[in-house]
């Protein structure tokens, strides 16, 4: 047994390897391990999602923000000025946004209203904004910001088409802001019930955009027109459990739950990470019953990948019969609450969560929370 010839797995059939590759332990560090046998395995499956860890202050793009969004999709964002635009890592392609603090009324009347900001690199606040709102970190400022984007299937990279949702507490109270690339402005989406914040989270699916607010309720609306078409109730999580990583709001409970809304071809659904449970996760899709719109727990959302963090969420095709694998972000940072920054795969199937990620304790200070790139 000791002199029995090793196999040469670099001269499996081609067309096995996509299926070997589909099996890897998950999308991340086995899918990187698959690739890395050979050249062959390399061309059999496609690269692997990447967790950001953007180091603050590297030269010599020290004040450039990234924000993933989805294929391949980031929004990068210049500290110095609040101006962003679009960018395509894998064909180079750009677009322009506009700056994060130049918004529009969204009833269509006025003019474009640019919120204080101010770069202070070299004072004790670095960066200064809405008049109230003092960061003293990139990392500080960042935290309170949140994307969703609209990318058509049959164009992915291109910008035709495309919506990019986002919130940022300078804002003020208003649900959340759209644009479109070449914009000149943000443009408001208001809640349709003003108390509280902004939405906890939203989303953009078969031409809607959805916000999930802090009492509950889910604001549907046309996103052409913007008209307001149904408010769902009954959040599938008690409102008092909630805690949100966008406001800073963290429940002091023995278990409390993060929400996260995930488009997916086909259907809306709802991600609930459940803080000190059992059962980390659940899965709710949004349907039609005889009383309208409903949110309603599911078994898991298909054969999907869904990727969560305090920024967006994305998802990618899990092959044939692959089921649901959730990959989630805790990255709490908030002096209070002492975190080591990780990431975590959920096999709804098997019931099983694994860490495929930890930041080590003496890693540099990053500039944005950890955030998944899918290429």
């Amino acid at each position: 047994m000791a002199n029995q010839e090793q196999p040469d797995w670099s001269s499996l059939p081609l067309d096995l390897l996509p299926l070997i590759g589909q099996r890897s332990r998950d999308a991340v560090t086995g899918v990187a391990a698959f690739r890395s046998v050979c050249r062959a395995w390399r061309a059999a499956v496609g690269p692997a999602p990447r967790l950001l860890l953007p180091r603050a202050g590297s030269e010599p793009d020290q004040h450039v923000l990234v924000f993933p969004l989805s294929r391949g999709w980031s929004v990068v964002v210049d500290a110095r000025d609040a101006s962003c635009h679009l960018s395509h890592l894998a064909t180079g392609a750009t677009a322009a946004l506009p700056k994060l603090n130049a918004v529009r009324d969204g009833s269509g009347g006025g003019g474009i209203t640019h919120i204080t900001y101010e770069h202070r690199p070299d004072a004790e606040t670095a960066i200064h904004a809405s008049e109230i709102f003092y960061y003293h970190t990139y990392l500080g400022f960042t935290d309170v910001l949140r994307f969703a984007a609209h990318v058509p299937r049959d164009a992915p990279a291109a910008t035709a088409g495309m919506t990019i949702m986002m919130y940022h507490t300078m804002q003020g109270r208003t649900g959340t802001v759209f644009c479109r690339p070449g914009d000149a402005a943000w443009t408001k989406v208001e809640k349709p019930n003003p108390v509280g914040y902004g939405f906890f989270d939203f989303a953009y699916h078969d031409g809607k955009m959805f916000g999930l607010d802090i009492n509950g309720e889910t604001a549907v609306y046309d996103a052409a027109t913007l008209d307001v078409l149904h408010v769902v109730q009954g959040l599938p999580v008690t409102p008092k459990q909630l805690a949100n990583k966008m406001y800073g709001f963290r429940a002091e409970l023995e278990e409390f739950h993060y929400v996260h809304l995930v488009s997916l071809p086909t259907k809306l659904v709802l991600v609930r990470t459940s803080v000190k449970s059992s059962r980390p996760f659940d899965i709710f899709e949004l349907v039609s019953t005889a009383e309208g719109l409903a949110w309603l727990k599911v078994n898991n959302a298909g054969n999907y990948e869904l990727f969560v963090d305090g920024y967006h969420t994305a998802f990618r095709e899990n092959g044939a019969n692959g089921g649901t694998r959730i990959y989630y972000v805790h990255d709490e940072h908030w002096p209070m609450v002492p975190c080591t920054p990780a990431a975590y795969c959920y096999d709804v199937q098997d019931n099983k969560l694994e860490c495929v990620y930890r930041v080590t304790e003496d890693s540099p200070e990053l500039s944005t929370k950890p955030s998944w790139f899918l290429p």
